[in-house]
């Protein structure tokens, strides 16, 4: 099958991608960020150890705990900001538009575990773009629908040692 006509799912399963490679990924990818890190306020000191292991790694993260955003879109990004927010609003389609698209400019998403819905929703979002997903942390319980992460990391050591090996196979 020509690469041209490829489903993205198919490109996909034969580690190919049409825009490129990245450093982390096997065959995904040049974007903006290498990961997409997605997660819960409630979980922000694990999302921070996660942020510091992949700078340490050399990897470039897009995530809501450390993005600038405008005034009005950061008060709907903090915790509990956008519980009661109309989703007509202008901060809340700039904040879903910026978000969106660091998604889609990312190369990876990297869910870090426990998280809320919309973590998970963006999860979804980058699987059907055709992203790797990986989740790190606990489990609380199983989801068949974790088959979408090509891995599942259970601490940031876990992580630091993946992103190790797997630099060192490029």
């Amino acid at each position: 099958m020509d690469a041209g006509t490829e489903t993205i799912g198919e490109q996909r399963a034969l580690g190919r991608s049409p825009i490129g490679r990245s450093r982390f990924a096997s065959g995904y990818g040049r974007g903006v960020s290498d990961f997409f890190v997605a997660g819960s306020w409630r979980n922000r000191d694990a999302i921070e150890q996660v942020l510091t292991t992949l700078d340490e790694a050399g990897a470039s993260s897009y995530c809501f705990v450390r993005v600038g955003y405008s005034k009005d879109a950061a008060a709907l990004a903090a915790p509990g900001g956008a519980d009661q927010a109309r989703l007509d609003s202008p901060a809340v389609r700039e904040l879903f538009q910026q978000d969106l698209d660091a998604l889609r400019s990312a190369d990876h998403l990297l869910l870090v575990l426990p998280a809320g819905h919309a973590a998970h929703i963006e999860a979804g979002i980058a699987y059907g773009l055709g992203k790797p997903c990986y989740a790190v942390g606990p489990v609380e319980r199983s989801e068949t629908l974790y088959r979408i992460f090509d891995d599942m990391l259970t601490s940031t050591s876990e992580l630091r040692h993946w992103l190790t090996k797997r630099a060192a196979a490029r």
